[in-house]
């Protein structure tokens, strides 16, 4: 019985291990493969498309493939791993590939490359546009940089022309250079073109058809005639929303006998910004211009439209206005530069000018806001070259005054020699730098350093302002300035001002003229603004401080000599301010009015303020006048000591002499 037993419990547990050992390898796959209940073995999808599984299991920056047992990973486009693998099973972070690091290679030529987190993109250089008509591109196998020179409408409608313009004024807003002859020429190339496609268009209208059209750059409307049939009035009138034209229908088809005759008028909404108004002339006279119309183009069939028998007439709607000279101005395709010659102006207001030219062409409305005759430019320059070559004088002598006079040394003086560092920086920079244009990175440094530095001058006013009054309040408390809060904000504040400024809006440092900030944009406000404030200020420190003045001279006090010598200073102070104040107000009223009257004042003031300081602060100081008749009896001392020394010297070996020689 024992033996059958055991038997039985033998079979048993090798037919239990049987059924264990059958369900294990029922149960195991192969690496990348899973068992559906009741089926084989499947792939398992290592990679279930979403980004986060690829960041999971691949790394940042990556795209994960599923394969049949496995998969396998890559950096997205744009970026590369470390290793320089393009395929890999492990993580793995991928980084950002610079494609501009050549590029020429990533964009072509005539481009430049703009690199941007797993991406880049290009653009055209100034004078060039992109063959896709959009602004950037980033294939440079299907799109390339196309000289602008050449870029023609692909046909005569105003589609084309249209898309023609686009790319043109997008390609013309790039120029940084806009009074350069390369850039003249361009724009007259595009008024050209624009001419002969859209007399071209006009060429298939009907008899007596009037077809006009709009964009975001121009208007156009446009008539045309055929089969010798000219309208009873024998005039046509073309206008636009803020300009027309009226010309004869003999002067638009030139000849007696002809199939179509058309005429067209365009009017563009933005050439004025883009175009510089330089008017060419006999040279007599340097003219300050602004164009104050729209630009249009008179365009016709007929080809010979140099000298006409009639005048064509324009009416411009004048987009802005000034007290000044009204030109009538058409566009000189030789010279690329606006031409007064053949115009004339019949009438002009506030609101509208008429002109009347015996040629057609491309045609404008300038003003001229002041114009200088060439005997006053000199007498200014030269007025300009000696007063601030007088006013550097002044200051290096003021500044050895405030630094060597050891009886007149305080705050104050500290205040008056940094202002007269700063000013005198800025006049010595303003006389060898303000016409330094043709270089512009360094025109623009030049004008950024004038403009911190007069920004610094009014900071060391602000500073003597605020000194001024502690000076009054210090009859009853000690109170002064400290000089590093003082350093602090007389060269920091400009500092964080033109900062901001040059963040803000870096291309207006420097013009095409002067070295200077730009007054057709506004930016000259980054310096006024702060001025203005400082001016402002100041004048309420000194309203207080003479208030307190008075107040204390009204009683008896026993300080009577310490509060005559802050009368001194204060009004010496605040003629200081009036005078710096007042240059710049006449210089912006010299910029904005342009009167001659003006300019003479503003020349001569602001080339002498050097001098103005060293009379306020020096000469009409009793205790500096006492410094220097001391320095000037000492050298006449020294002088006649040295001559006493020689005479004793002479008369002493001539003594030695006769005694030797017994003579």
């Amino acid at each position: 019985m024992v033996t059958q037993h055991c038997f039985l419990r033998l079979v048993a547990i090798c037919f239990h291990s049987a059924i264990i050992l059958s369900t294990t390898e029922a149960n195991q796959c192969g690496t990348g493969f899973y068992r559906v209940p009741n089926m084989t073995c499947v792939d398992d999808n290592e990679c279930d498309g979403s980004q986060d599984s690829s960041n999971a299991r691949c790394g940042v920056n990556t795209e994960c493939y599923n394969t049949v047992g496995s998969f396998y990973c890559t950096c997205k486009k744009g970026y590369s791993n470390q290793a320089g693998k393009a395929n890999f099973t492990t993580m793995t972070n991928c980084h950002d590939v610079n494609e501009c690091l050549d590029a020429e290679k990533a964009c072509g030529p005539h481009s430049s490359c703009t690199n941007t987190e797993g991406y880049f993109f290009c653009t055209c250089e100034e004078g060039f546009v992109s063959t896709n008509g959009e602004p950037s591109y980033i294939d440079k196998m299907e799109t390339r940089c196309q000289d602008l020179a050449l870029l023609v409408p692909s046909a005569s409608s105003l589609e084309n022309i249209s898309q023609f313009a686009d790319l043109s004024f997008a390609s013309l807003s790039k120029f940084q250079q806009r009074n350069s002859t390369e850039y003249h020429k361009l724009i007259s190339n595009f008024l050209v073109v624009m001419e002969k496609y859209t007399i071209q268009a006009a060429r298939n209208l009907q008899h007596e058809q009037r077809k006009n059209d709009s964009t975001s750059n121009f208007e156009v409307v446009m008539q045309a005639i055929r089969n010798n049939t000219i309208p009873k009035d024998g005039r046509v009138k073309l206008a636009t929303a803020k300009n027309s034209m009226v010309i004869g229908w003999n002067t638009v088809a030139g000849k007696k006998s002809f199939d179509v005759a058309a005429a067209a008028l365009i009017s563009y909404k933005q050439l004025d910004s883009l175009m510089a108004t330089s008017l060419s002339g006999d040279g007599s006279k340097e003219t300050e211009l602004d164009l104050i119309s729209e630009v249009v183009t008179a365009a016709v069939t007929n080809t010979d439209t140099k000298n006409l028998d009639e005048p064509v007439n324009l009416t411009f709607e004048n987009k802005k206005y000034h007290n000044g000279t009204v030109k009538c101005v058409s566009w000189d395709n030789t010279t690329y530069t606006w031409s007064a010659y053949g115009c004339k102006v019949n009438s002009t207001n506030r609101t509208y000018t008429v002109c009347s030219c015996t040629h057609l062409s491309s045609f404008a409305v300038l003003m001229a806001l002041h114009e200088i005759k060439e005997s006053d430019s000199y007498n200014l320059h030269l007025i300009t070259t000696v007063g601030i070559i007088l006013s550097l004088i002044c200051l290096f002598v003021s500044i050895l005054t405030f630094i060597l006079c050891r009886s007149i040394r305080s705050i104050r003086t500290t205040i008056h020699t940094h202002l007269c560092v700063s000013l005198f920086l800025a006049e010595f920079l303003f006389l060898i730098g303000i016409s330094w244009t043709a270089n512009k990175t360094g025109c623009a440094l030049v004008a950024g350093f004038l403009h911190y530095l007069f920004l610094a001058c009014f900071a060391w006013m602000l500073l003597e302002g605020v000194q001024l009054y502690l000076m009054v309040v210090k009859v009853f408390n000690a109170k002064s300035l400290r000089s590093k809060y003082m350093l602090l904000f007389g060269y920091g504040f400009p500092l964080l001002v033109v900062g901001i400024s040059a963040v803000a809006y870096s291309r207006g440092y420097g013009t095409d003229k002067y070295c200077w900030l730009d007054l057709t944009s506004g930016f000259v406000w980054a310096f006024l603004t702060p001025v203005c404030i400082i001016i402002l200020v100041n004048a309420g420190f000194f309203i207080i401080t003479v208030w307190r003045l008075v107040d204390k001279f009204a009683s008896l006090n026993p300080d009577m000599n310490e509060l005559k010598k802050i009368r001194a200073f204060t009004f010496t102070a605040i003629a200081q301010l009036c005078l710096l104040g007042c240059t710049w107000v006449f210089g912006m009223l010299h910029f904005q009015e342009g009167t001659i009257a003006m300019a003479y004042i503003f020349t001569i003031v602001n080339s002498l303020q050097g001098a103005f300081i060293f009379i306020l602060h020096c000469l009409f100081n009793k205790q500096v006048r006492d410094e220097y008749i001391k320095f000037f009896i000492s050298v006449c001392h020294m002088q006649k000591a040295s001559k006493y020394s020689e005479f004793s010297t002479s008369s002493t070996q001539g003594l030695k002499s006769t005694r030797e020689t017994g003579m």
